[in-house]
Formats: structure tokens, C-alpha cells, sequence
């Protein structure tokens, strides 16, 4: 249901900004806290498949969605280090926004925007 899709993707928006700030104030190399809001996603997976759900339906949008959600807030505080104003917020919201926009370009769509991976062996 969209109902279900849309509190899924704000909770998946809110992790992603959580995990890749968590990563960040460990003092991990950005590119790891990066690649950490892809690990994340597993989670979402391993939830997928314990429940029953349809794990295509949701497997390539979390990993996608939420790597290019922390890679938005780590660059975003890249160059707010280096001088350029993002603020902290600023850079929270357009990480949740990316994650929430291509989460919700794949529902409308249909398909996830990895769609040539789709049907691949």
C-alpha cells in the first residue's frame, strides 16, 4: 500500500542521515560512511525476507536510495568543511530528499531506476 511505502521511506530517509552521521562522528574516512548507508540497507532486506515481503520490490531501491542519501551528506559536509555554506540542516535535508526522491520516482515509475539490472542472471 503507498501508506506503507511512504512511512518505509521516511524511516529509511531518517536512518540514512542517521547512520551516515553515526559513521562520520566515529571518525570513519568519508568514503566509508558513504558506503555505509549501502551496507545499511541490509536491514531493510533481512526485514523484507523475514516477513514475507517481496524482496525485489524493495531490495534495489534501499540500497540505491540510501547510497546516494549518505553520499549527498557526506559530500554536502565535504565542502562545508572546506568553506561552503551548508549548514547542518541543510545538509539533512537534502540527503533525506534525494532518499525520498528516488524512492518515490521508483513507486510512481513502477520500476526501480536500476531497471536494466532487473531480469539479469
Amino acid at each position: 500500500s503507498w501508506e506503507m511505502y511512504t512511512i518505509d521511506t521516511a524511516a529509511l530517509a531518517a536512518v540514512t542521515v542517521a547512520g551516515v552521521h553515526g559513521a562520520i562522528s566515529m571518525g570513519l574516512h568519508p568514503l566509508v560512511a558513504a558506503t555505509s548507508g549501502i551496507v545499511m540497507s541490509l536491514g531493510g532486506v533481512l526485514r523484507d525476507l523475514f516477513c514475507g515481503r517481496d524482496l525485489a520490490m524493495a531490495s534495489q531501491s534501499y540500497a540505491f536510495a540510501t547510497g546516494a542519501g549518505s553520499t549527498v551528506y557526506v559530500l554536502t559536509r565535504e565542502m562545508a568543511l572546506r568553506g561552503y555554506p551548508f549548514s547542518a540542516i541543510t545538509r539533512i535535508f537534502l540527503s533525506m530528499g534525494t532518499t525520498v526522491s528516488i524512492r518515490c520516482w521508483e513507486y510512481f515509475r513502477g520500476e526501480p531506476l536500476l531497471a536494466p539490472m532487473r531480469g539479469r542472471k
